[in-house]
């Protein structure tokens, strides 16, 4: 999730090019080129954090999900685990099973 903090300085560093760009090939003088490329980078760092906050809480509350979901499958198999214990058991129990009438016939 720190590959995150990346993005508003991306953003801004592209906003910042671009707009320098425009302004020379405007033929803008000096002093008005660096008053507007301070503006447009002001102006895309607060929308590239923004954005950030917007992916920070989009993957989290992804991951999330994800871990919700493998708990929910952990659960699911340890319940189906124990239903097949269980049944095993019973399969044993019954198999097993000598009455004292089948003893007394044997002798």
């Amino acid at each position: 999730m720190e590959k995150n903090h990346n993005i508003s300085a991306l953003i801004t560093l592209l906003a910042g090019a671009i707009a320098a760009l425009c302004c020379l090939i405007n033929r803008v003088p000096i002093l008005n080129t660096l008053q507007s490329v301070l503006i447009v980078l002001i102006i895309f760092l607060v929308i590239g954090r923004i954005i950030e906050h917007i992916i920070f809480k989009i993957n989290k509350n992804a991951y999330m999900a994800a871990v919700q979901a493998e708990e929910e499958a952990r659960q699911v198999a340890a319940a189906a685990e124990q239903e097949e214990a269980m049944a095993a058991m019973e399969n044993m129990g019954d198999g097993e099973e000598v009455t004292d009438d089948e003893n007394e016939e044997e002798t």
